[in-house]
C-alpha cells in the first residue's frame, strides 16, 4: 500500500508532463439560486450514456472561473479520464468561505453552500453525474470554500482536495461533517500568504484577518475525523526538478477506518499549485509575493489519481 501511494502519484505526474494544455472550450450556464443568477462552466465527455464522475473546481479569490480552463491541467485530465469538469463562478470572483476578515480585504456574503448544493443537484439531473462520485477541489479562497462545504454538506461529496489553503480556526472548531470524506491536501511550507504553521507574523500581508489554523492542524483534524492511525506515514517523492528549490513529501493517514486522508507537503513551495509544465500566470513582483512553484507533480493529475482510487 505504501509503494502504491507513491508510485501512483509519480506515474500520473510523469504522464501529466505530456499534457498539451490544449484550449478547451467549456459551455457556460446560468443557475438561479438565492435570488441571484449564478454562472458556471462545464466540460462534459462526448459519451453521456453512463453516469460519470464529477470534479467541481473552485477558482482562487480575485480570479475568474475561466482560469480553470486556461491555466490548469484539469481540462486535459477530465477529457482523458471521462470526467465531467465544472468550474463555478464566485460572486465578484470571491467565495464565501466563512471568514469575516481576509488578507485581501475582500469577503463575500453569498450563499455559496446553497449554490454548490443546487449545482450538484442539477448536474445529477441534467448531466447524468454519478451522485456517488462527486468531488470538490479548490485553491486558496476556493480551497477554504471546499473545507467549508465539506464541513456543512459532506453528504453530497465522495471526497475533496483543498490546495494552498487551510481551515480558519473558527471553522475547524465548529466543523461537524455528516459523514467521513476522502481528503487530499496540497500545501507549501514557504507559502507567504497562507502560512504553513498558521503564524500571522510570518504572513507577507499584515492586515487584520480571521485566525487561521496551520496546515498540520487542518490535516490533523481530518486524520482524527477519518479515524486514521498514528503516526502518519511519510514518504518523499522524487525531486524531478532540482532547480525549483522544493520537494514533495507524502503524509498519509495509516489504516484509516473511515476514509483515506493524505497531505502532499511541498517543502519550500509557495502560494502556487505545483505543476510540471504549466506556465505561471504571475511574474515580477506578484510572482515574488506568491513564492516558489514546485515542478515535481501536476496538481490536477495527482488529485485525480487520489480521487479515482477512492471507493
Amino acid at each position: 500500500m505504501r509503494m502504491f501511494l507513491t508510485v501512483s502519484i509519480v506515474i500520473v505526474s510523469v504522464l501529466a508532463s505530456n499534457l498539451g494544455f490544449a484550449a478547451q472550450v467549456p459551455e457556460q450556464r446560468i443557475l438561479s439560486t438565492g435570488g441571484l443568477d449564478r454562472s458556471y462552466f462545464i466540460l462534459t465527455p462526448a459519451n453521456t450514456s453512463a453516469r460519470r464522475p464529477v470534479v467541481i473546481a473552485l477558482h482562487g479569490g480575485t480570479r475568474p472561473a475561466t482560469d480553470i480552463f486556461k491555466h490548469s491541467a484539469w481540462p486535459d485530465v477530465a477529457m482523458r479520464s471521462d470526467i465531467i469538469l465544472v468550474a463555478p463562478q464566485g460572486v465578484n470572483n470571491q467565495w464565501n468561505d466563512g471568514r469575516k476578515q481576509t488578507a485581501s480585504g475582500k469577503t463575500s456574503t453569498a450563499d455559496d453552500v446553497g449554490f454548490l448544493s443546487q449545482l450538484i443537484a442539477e448536474l445529477i439531473a441534467r448531466d447524468r453525474a454519478d451522485p456517488a462520485r462527486i468531488f470538490l477541489t479548490g485553491a486558496s479562497n476556493g480551497g477554504m470554500m471546499s473545507f467549508r462545504f465539506a464541513c456543512e454538506r459532506a453528504d453530497l461529496l465522495a471526497g475533496f482536495a483543498p490546495t494552498i489553503a487551510s481551515m480558519p480556526v473558527a471553522m475547524r472548531e465548529a466543523c461537524k461533517p455528516s459523514r467521513p470524506l476522502a481528503v487530499i491536501m496540497i500545501a507549501g511550507t514557504a507559502d507567504p500568504l497562507m502560512t504553513y504553521d498558521g503564524d500571522p507574523v510570518r504572513r507577507l500581508i499584515q492586515r487584520p484577518q480571521d485566525p487561521m489554523s496551520g496546515i498540520p492542524e487542518s490535516f490533523a483534524f481530518w486524520v482524527r475525523f477519518n479515524r486514521c492511525g498514528l503516526p502518519v506515514r511519510e514518504e518523499s517523492l522524487p525531486d524531478l526538478d532540482p532547480g525549483d528549490g522544493s520537494t514533495v513529501t507524502v503524509l498519509a493517514g495509516v489504516n484509516c477506518a473511515a476514509a483515506r486522508t493524505t497531505l502532499l507537503r511541498v517543502n519550500g513551495g509557495g502560494h502556487r499549485e505545483p505543476s510540471l509544465s504549466r506556465t505561471p500566470t504571475a511574474s515580477g513582483p506578484i510572482a515574488w509575493m506568491l513564492g516558489p512553484q514546485n515542478r515535481d507533480i501536476e496538481t490536477a493529475a495527482a488529485i485525480w489519481s487520489f480521487f479515482s482510487a477512492n471507493r
